[in-house]
C-alpha cells in the first residue's frame, strides 16, 4: 500500500464512477438520473483540479503539452481503438448473419466513428462506440487552458475572475451557437471554473472535515436546487440556469467529500477510484457484456426494462464486477494505453 495515497480520495473516485454508470443506464429512475447528472462530471473536474500542480508551470509550455497529451490523448486514441473493435464485431456478425439483433445497424460503421475521434465530441453520432472519450478530450483542454490561466498569474483573485469569465463565455456559447467545438472545447469553458476552484480549495478540502449537520445541509442544497433546474448534461452543453447549476453541483461535491470521508474502507469501491480512467472508458463494453449474459443465460434484455432503482444498481454492480478481469489486465500487460509507464501506478481519470 503506498503511504502517500488518500484513502478516501480513492472512496470518492470510486463513488463518482457508480454515479457515472447509474446515470448512464436506462434503468435508473428519471428523479435518480437528474440529481445524478446535476453533479457527477463536475465532481470529477474539481478532483482533477485538487491534484494539479502550481510547479507544471514552471516549465515550458510545450512540456507540460507534450506531458498532458501522453497523459490524455494516449488513453483516450488507446481505449477508443479498442472499444472500436468490441462495438464493431458484433454488428458485423449481425450483417453477416451469424444472429439477429434488435438494434438498428448504424449508417456509418468505418469513417464517421474515426473522424469522430480526431473531433472528439462525445454524441452518438461522432462517437458511437465510445462516447465516454469526451471527458478526457475536454479534460485536456480544460488541463490546458488552466495552465494558461496560471502561467500568466498566480493571483487567486485574478484566477477566479478568469475562471468565471471563461464560465460566462462557455454558457454563452452554449445559448447562442449550436456548433460543437472540436475536442468538446467548447465544454472546457465551464469545466474549468470546476477545475480551478478545485485547485484553489485544495489545501481546505484536505484539512478540513464538515459536522455531519453540515454534510447533511450541503447534500440537501445540493438535491433540492438541482430540481429547481432543468437536467444537466455537461456532454451537450446544457447547463439550465447557470445560478442554479453551480449551487446545486458545487453544493452536492462538497457533501460527497465529506461522505467519502466519513464512510470505511470498501475495497470494490476504492479498487474503481484507483483505477477510475479504465473503468470511465469500458463502461459501454461492460453494459454490453451484460446484456449478452443477461440474454444467453435468461432471454432477459436489461437494456429494454422499465427504470428500477434497485434493479439499476444490480446492473451497475454486476457491470463493476465483469469490468475487473479487464483492468487486472491493462495493468498487468497493457498499462502503457492508460498513458503511463510500466512502472507507474494506476491512472485515475483526476489525476494528474
Amino acid at each position: 500500500m503506498n503511504p502517500n495515497r488518500i484513502e478516501w480520495i480513492d472512496t470518492l473516485r470510486g463513488l463518482g464512477i457508480f454515479f457515472v454508470f447509474l446515470g448512464h443506464t436506462t434503468l435508473t429512475t428519471k428523479p435518480a438520473d437528474h440529481y445524478i447528472y446535476s453533479f457527477h462530471m463536475p465532481l470529477f473536474f474539481f478532483i482533477s483540479g485538487m491534484f494539479w500542480k502550481p510547479s507544471m508551470v514552471s516549465g515550458e509550455p510545450l512540456a507540460f503539452l507534450k506531458k498532458s497529451v501522453r497523459k490524455r490523448m494516449v488513453p483516450y486514441i488507446s481505449f477508443g481503438l479498442i472499444t472500436y473493435g468490441i462495438w464493431l464485431f458484433p454488428i458485423l456478425m449481425r450483417i453477416y448473419g451469424v444472429y439477429q439483433g434488435s438494434i438498428p445497424t448504424p449508417d456509418n460503421l468505418f469513417i464517421k466513428p474515426m473522424v469522430g475521434m480526431l473531433y472528439g465530441v462525445g454524441s452518438s453520432d461522432w462517437l458511437p462506440h465510445n462516447s465516454m472519450l469526451w471527458f478526457l478530450a475536454c479534460l485536456f483542454v480544460t488541463e490546458v487552458l488552466f495552465f494558461f490561466i496560471h502561467f500568466v498569474t498566480a493571483k487567486k483573485h485574478i484566477i477566479v475572475l478568469l475562471l468565471v469569465f471563461f464560465s460566462v463565455l462557455g454558457h454563452l456559447e452554449s445559448i447562442l451557437w449550436d456548433t460543437r467545438l472540436p475536442l468538446s472545447s467548447d465544454i472546457a469553458f465551464v469545466a474549468v471554473l470546476f477545475f480551478g476552484l478545485g485547485f484553489l480549495s485544495k489545501d481546505f478540502i484536505l484539512t478540513f472535515d464538515f459536522s455531519f449537520i453540515i454534510t447533511l445541509i450541503f447534500l440537501l442544497i445540493g438535491l433540492c436546487t438541482s430540481f429547481l433546474n432543468d437536467r444537466i448534461d455537461m456532454n451537450y452543453s446544457t447547463y439550465g440556469y447557470p445560478i442554479l447549476f453551480y449551487i446545486s453541483s458545487l453544493s452536492s461535491i462538497l457533501g460527497w467529500i465529506s461522505i467519502a470521508k466519513r464512510i470505511p474502507n470498501i475495497w470494490l469501491i476504492r479498487y474503481v477510484g484507483k483505477n477510475s480512467l479504465s473503468f470511465f472508458l469500458l463502461q459501454n463494453s461492460g453494459f454490453f457484456v451484460i446484456n449478452i449474459f443477461s440474454y444467453l443465460l435468461f432471454a432477459l434484455r436489461p437494456n429494454k426494462a422499465l427504470p428500477n432503482l434497485p434493479f439499476a444498481f444490480l446492473y451497475v454492480f454486476l457491470t463493476v464486477l465483469f469490468i475487473i478481469p479487464a483492468v487486472y489486465l491493462i495493468n498487468k500487460k497493457l498499462s502503457f494505453i492508460t498513458g503511463r509507464s510500466i512502472n507507474n501506478k494506476p491512472r485515475f481519470i483526476s489525476s494528474t
